[in-house]
């Protein structure tokens, strides 16, 4: 994540009281959680017909980089885009990026399997997810 990419994806995250740890800054406990809205903003836009019931994406990875603390306060963004698609298997990265000064607060990769809910197996990605995928996020893909 060393070049930052322009991110299509982006949605606000409102910090809240219970997010916020003794310490008085977001417990890394709660980073999967803003890491998920991300998640389920970009497959809203890229694939609006996902059924997550049948067949879906499940996490098979995930790394978090915690770079600088988050406070209540903080405006924060979560950016997120896909860089590998693979035949089962993509990976996308998200980075919280405070609104105001763009720094970013932490980064995170995540390795994501197209699955079969009924059948609890992995299966391909189907051939439209793949191009909507594409289309979508060509240039980090592409990097």
């Amino acid at each position: 994540m060393e070049n930052k990419l322009p991110f299509k994806s982006i949605i606000p995250i409102q910090v809240r009281f219970n997010d916020v740890d003794m310490l008085g800054h977001v417990s890394n406990t709660v980073y999967q959680n803003y890491y998920d809205a991300g998640k389920l903003h970009y497959f809203e836009e890229v694939l609006p017909d996902m059924d997550y019931v049948k067949i879906g994406v499940i996490a098979a990875s995930v790394k978090i980089d915690y770079l600088k603390p988050i406070f209540m306060k903080t405006r924060i963004l979560v950016e997120t885009h896909v860089t590998h698609i693979g035949n089962k298997s993509l990976t996308m990265e998200h980075l919280l990026v405070e609104e105001h000064t763009d720094d970013i607060l932490s980064a995170c990769s995540v390795v994501l399997v197209c699955y079969d809910f009924k059948d609890q197996k992995s299966i391909p990605f189907p051939e439209e997810w793949k191009k909507q995928i594409m289309l979508y996020d060509k240039e980090a893909i592409e990097k």
